[in-house]
Protein backbone atom coordinates (compact mmCIF):
# COMPACT_ATOMS: atom_id res chain seq x y z
CA UNK A 1 0.00 0.00 0.00
CA UNK A 2 1.01 3.49 -1.05
CA UNK A 3 -0.01 6.96 0.20
CA UNK A 4 0.78 10.40 -1.80
CA UNK A 5 2.61 12.70 -0.89
CA UNK A 6 4.48 15.51 -2.39
CA UNK A 7 7.63 15.40 -0.32
CA UNK A 8 7.93 11.94 0.77
CA UNK A 9 7.12 8.32 -0.36
CA UNK A 10 5.21 5.99 2.17
CA UNK A 11 4.77 2.29 1.12
CA UNK A 12 3.75 -0.30 3.39
CA UNK A 13 5.29 -3.55 2.69
CA UNK A 14 7.24 -6.66 3.60
CA UNK A 15 4.98 -10.24 4.49
CA UNK A 16 1.78 -8.91 6.19
CA UNK A 17 2.46 -5.89 5.59
CA UNK A 18 5.09 -5.72 8.31
CA UNK A 19 7.15 -2.72 7.48
CA UNK A 20 6.56 0.72 6.51
CA UNK A 21 9.42 2.59 4.63
CA UNK A 22 9.08 6.10 4.70
CA UNK A 23 11.51 8.01 2.37
CA UNK A 24 12.50 11.93 2.10
CA UNK A 25 12.04 12.89 -1.57
CA UNK A 26 13.27 16.24 -2.49
CA UNK A 27 16.27 14.88 -3.43
CA UNK A 28 17.20 17.98 -5.67
CA UNK A 29 17.68 19.62 -2.61
CA UNK A 30 19.61 16.72 -0.71
CA UNK A 31 16.16 16.56 0.76
CA UNK A 32 16.35 19.73 2.67
CA UNK A 33 13.03 20.12 4.87
CA UNK A 34 10.83 22.99 4.57
CA UNK A 35 7.57 23.67 6.00
CA UNK A 36 5.94 20.61 3.85
CA UNK A 37 8.31 17.97 4.49
CA UNK A 38 7.77 18.61 8.03
CA UNK A 39 4.12 18.66 8.07
CA UNK A 40 4.06 15.73 5.77
CA UNK A 41 6.86 13.87 7.74
CA UNK A 42 4.27 14.21 10.94
CA UNK A 43 1.51 12.86 9.26
CA UNK A 44 3.24 9.69 7.92
CA UNK A 45 4.36 8.95 11.26
CA UNK A 46 0.82 9.89 12.56
CA UNK A 47 -0.43 7.74 10.44
CA UNK A 48 1.86 4.62 10.89
CA UNK A 49 1.09 4.52 14.42
CA UNK A 50 -2.18 3.55 13.66
CA UNK A 51 -0.86 0.94 11.00
CA UNK A 52 -1.90 -2.33 12.91
CA UNK A 53 -0.22 -4.55 10.55
CA UNK A 54 3.29 -1.96 10.80
CA UNK A 55 6.08 -3.33 13.58
CA UNK A 56 9.18 -1.58 11.89
CA UNK A 57 9.00 1.54 10.16
CA UNK A 58 12.46 2.77 7.82
CA UNK A 59 13.40 6.37 7.37
CA UNK A 60 15.66 7.22 4.94
CA UNK A 61 16.70 9.50 2.04
CA UNK A 62 16.04 9.53 -1.94
CA UNK A 63 19.18 10.65 -4.11
CA UNK A 64 22.92 10.94 -2.14
CA UNK A 65 21.90 12.64 1.15
CA UNK A 66 20.15 11.31 4.30
CA UNK A 67 18.77 14.49 4.80
CA UNK A 68 21.03 18.01 5.13
CA UNK A 69 18.48 20.07 7.73
CA UNK A 70 16.14 22.66 7.75
CA UNK A 71 15.60 24.65 4.00
CA UNK A 72 16.97 27.73 3.75
CA UNK A 73 13.70 29.00 2.14
CA UNK A 74 12.57 28.61 5.73
CA UNK A 75 15.30 29.89 7.77
CA UNK A 76 15.28 32.94 5.95
CA UNK A 77 11.85 33.88 6.77
CA UNK A 78 12.15 33.26 10.44
CA UNK A 79 12.03 36.07 13.07
CA UNK A 80 11.58 35.97 17.06
CA UNK A 81 7.89 35.29 16.84
CA UNK A 82 7.78 32.77 14.07
CA UNK A 83 11.07 30.94 15.24
CA UNK A 84 9.27 29.45 18.05
CA UNK A 85 6.48 28.00 16.45
CA UNK A 86 8.99 26.81 13.31
CA UNK A 87 10.83 24.84 16.72
CA UNK A 88 8.18 24.17 19.19
CA UNK A 89 5.29 23.46 16.86
CA UNK A 90 6.72 21.94 13.61
CA UNK A 91 9.89 20.46 14.88
CA UNK A 92 8.76 19.07 18.18
CA UNK A 93 5.64 17.60 16.63
CA UNK A 94 7.84 15.94 14.15
CA UNK A 95 10.36 14.80 16.25
CA UNK A 96 7.84 13.47 18.87
CA UNK A 97 5.46 11.70 15.84
CA UNK A 98 9.19 9.44 15.45
CA UNK A 99 10.83 9.41 18.94
CA UNK A 100 7.08 8.47 20.63
CA UNK A 101 5.66 6.28 17.93
CA UNK A 102 4.84 2.79 18.76
CA UNK A 103 5.98 1.49 16.22
CA UNK A 104 10.27 1.13 15.68
CA UNK A 105 12.08 2.92 13.82
CA UNK A 106 15.07 2.43 11.61
CA UNK A 107 16.95 5.38 10.26
CA UNK A 108 18.95 4.56 7.54
CA UNK A 109 21.68 7.12 6.75
CA UNK A 110 24.28 7.35 3.78
CA UNK A 111 25.57 10.55 2.11
CA UNK A 112 25.08 13.61 4.46
CA UNK A 113 23.43 13.74 7.84
CA UNK A 114 23.79 17.13 9.20
CA UNK A 115 21.98 19.38 11.24
CA UNK A 116 18.08 18.79 11.21
CA UNK A 117 18.72 15.61 9.01
CA UNK A 118 20.84 14.63 12.46
CA UNK A 119 18.03 15.43 15.09
CA UNK A 120 15.48 13.32 12.43
CA UNK A 121 18.06 10.55 12.89
CA UNK A 122 18.25 10.65 16.62
CA UNK A 123 14.50 10.53 16.88
CA UNK A 124 14.99 6.64 15.64
CA UNK A 125 15.44 3.95 17.44
CA UNK A 126 17.60 2.01 15.58
CA UNK A 127 20.84 4.29 12.94
CA UNK A 128 22.15 2.54 10.34
CA UNK A 129 24.76 4.60 8.51
CA UNK A 130 27.16 3.96 5.76
CA UNK A 131 31.51 4.44 6.56
CA UNK A 132 30.96 7.50 4.09
CA UNK A 133 28.46 9.29 5.82
CA UNK A 134 29.23 12.91 7.33
CA UNK A 135 27.32 14.13 10.37
CA UNK A 136 27.50 17.55 12.15
CA UNK A 137 25.40 19.89 14.24
CA UNK A 138 25.84 23.44 12.22
CA UNK A 139 23.59 25.59 13.74
CA UNK A 140 26.02 27.51 15.96
CA UNK A 141 27.72 28.65 12.85
CA UNK A 142 24.29 30.50 11.88
CA UNK A 143 24.22 31.78 15.44
CA UNK A 144 21.40 29.37 16.87
CA UNK A 145 21.25 26.11 18.40
CA UNK A 146 19.71 22.54 17.41
CA UNK A 147 15.62 23.28 17.72
CA UNK A 148 14.34 20.10 17.04
CA UNK A 149 15.91 18.46 20.24
CA UNK A 150 19.12 17.63 19.28
CA UNK A 151 20.80 19.59 21.48
CA UNK A 152 18.61 17.42 24.39
CA UNK A 153 19.42 13.98 22.46
CA UNK A 154 22.69 14.63 21.72
CA UNK A 155 24.00 15.17 25.19
CA UNK A 156 21.81 12.22 26.41
CA UNK A 157 23.18 9.47 23.37
CA UNK A 158 27.02 10.08 23.41
CA UNK A 159 29.77 11.59 26.31
CA UNK A 160 29.00 15.11 27.26
CA UNK A 161 32.01 16.45 26.39
CA UNK A 162 32.00 14.84 22.79
CA UNK A 163 28.50 16.73 22.85
CA UNK A 164 29.27 19.62 23.43
CA UNK A 165 32.28 19.45 20.75
CA UNK A 166 29.76 18.35 17.29
CA UNK A 167 26.95 21.76 19.06
CA UNK A 168 29.80 23.95 19.96
CA UNK A 169 32.61 23.98 16.41
CA UNK A 170 29.47 23.30 14.09
CA UNK A 171 31.79 21.08 12.26
CA UNK A 172 30.03 19.07 9.60
CA UNK A 173 32.52 16.61 8.62
CA UNK A 174 32.21 13.91 11.43
CA UNK A 175 32.48 10.56 10.15
CA UNK A 176 30.52 7.31 10.52
CA UNK A 177 32.83 5.27 12.30
CA UNK A 178 33.67 7.82 15.11
CA UNK A 179 30.00 8.70 16.03
CA UNK A 180 29.90 4.80 15.94
CA UNK A 181 32.61 4.84 18.73
CA UNK A 182 30.78 7.29 20.63
CA UNK A 183 27.74 5.32 20.56
CA UNK A 184 25.66 7.47 18.22
CA UNK A 185 24.97 5.05 15.96
CA UNK A 186 23.78 1.56 16.20
CA UNK A 187 26.22 0.21 13.36
CA UNK A 188 28.20 1.55 10.45
CA UNK A 189 28.14 -0.48 6.66
CA UNK A 190 30.43 -0.70 3.92
CA UNK A 191 29.70 1.28 1.13
CA UNK A 192 26.67 -0.84 -1.03
CA UNK A 193 25.59 -3.08 2.29
CA UNK A 194 23.31 -0.32 4.03
CA UNK A 195 20.17 -1.88 2.44
CA UNK A 196 21.04 -5.49 3.01
CA UNK A 197 21.94 -4.83 6.77
CA UNK A 198 18.96 -3.35 7.20
CA UNK A 199 16.84 -5.45 5.57
CA UNK A 200 18.34 -8.56 7.43
CA UNK A 201 17.71 -6.28 10.92
CA UNK A 202 14.11 -5.52 10.30
CA UNK A 203 13.53 -9.37 9.40
CA UNK A 204 14.51 -9.99 12.74
CA UNK A 205 12.45 -7.46 14.37
CA UNK A 206 9.31 -8.18 12.12
CA UNK A 207 9.69 -12.06 13.42
CA UNK A 208 8.89 -10.88 16.89
CA UNK A 209 5.48 -9.84 18.34
CA UNK A 210 4.28 -6.47 18.06
CA UNK A 211 3.06 -6.24 21.90
CA UNK A 212 6.57 -6.99 23.06
CA UNK A 213 8.25 -4.92 20.72
CA UNK A 214 5.55 -2.02 21.65
CA UNK A 215 6.56 -2.19 25.32
CA UNK A 216 10.11 -2.85 24.75
CA UNK A 217 10.76 0.39 23.17
CA UNK A 218 8.34 2.14 25.83
CA UNK A 219 10.12 0.18 29.03
CA UNK A 220 13.50 1.51 27.25
CA UNK A 221 12.67 4.53 26.76
CA UNK A 222 11.44 5.06 30.23
CA UNK A 223 14.46 3.80 31.80
CA UNK A 224 16.69 6.16 30.07
CA UNK A 225 14.47 9.03 31.11
CA UNK A 226 16.80 8.69 34.11
CA UNK A 227 13.77 7.10 36.55
CA UNK A 228 15.24 5.53 40.11
CA UNK A 229 15.78 1.87 39.77
CA UNK A 230 12.47 0.84 41.59
CA UNK A 231 10.56 2.93 39.55
CA UNK A 232 12.24 1.63 36.26
CA UNK A 233 11.44 -1.90 37.92
CA UNK A 234 8.19 -1.11 38.25
CA UNK A 235 7.57 -0.48 34.68
CA UNK A 236 9.30 -3.25 33.33
CA UNK A 237 7.62 -5.38 35.57
CA UNK A 238 4.26 -4.06 34.84
CA UNK A 239 5.00 -4.61 31.25
CA UNK A 240 5.87 -8.21 31.53
CA UNK A 241 2.72 -9.06 33.31
CA UNK A 242 0.78 -7.34 30.67
CA UNK A 243 2.58 -9.57 27.82
CA UNK A 244 1.23 -12.57 29.76
CA UNK A 245 -2.29 -11.69 29.50
CA UNK A 246 -2.01 -11.00 25.68
CA UNK A 247 -2.64 -12.94 22.61
CA UNK A 248 1.23 -14.57 22.63
CA UNK A 249 1.43 -15.72 26.76
CA UNK A 250 -0.03 -19.26 25.50
CA UNK A 251 2.92 -19.21 22.75
CA UNK A 252 5.18 -18.80 25.55
CA UNK A 253 3.49 -21.13 27.65
CA UNK A 254 3.85 -23.97 25.56
CA UNK A 255 7.51 -23.07 24.29
CA UNK A 256 8.53 -23.44 28.40
CA UNK A 257 6.31 -26.56 28.71
CA UNK A 258 8.19 -27.96 25.36
CA UNK A 259 11.55 -27.43 27.19
CA UNK A 260 10.08 -28.34 30.42
CA UNK A 261 9.57 -31.79 28.46
CA UNK A 262 12.97 -31.91 26.74
CA UNK A 263 15.33 -31.47 29.42
CA UNK A 264 14.19 -31.05 32.44
CA UNK A 265 13.63 -27.83 32.54
CA UNK A 266 17.29 -26.85 32.66
CA UNK A 267 17.63 -24.39 29.98
CA UNK A 268 15.73 -21.99 27.54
Amino acid sequence: MTADYETLTYEIGGAGGAVCSITLNRPDQRNAINRQLAEELTDAFMRVRDEKAVKVVVLSGAGKSFCVGGDFTVLSTLDHETVYDWMARSGYECTRAIAENEKIVVAKVHGHCIAGGLELALACDLVYATEDTKFGVTEITMGVLPGWGGTVRLARAMPLCRAKEMLLTGRKDYRAAELFELGLLTRVCAEGELDATVEAVVQQIVGNSADALRMAKSVMNSAAEGLPWDAAYTIERNAVGWLFHSEHAEQLRNFALSVVQEDGGQGR
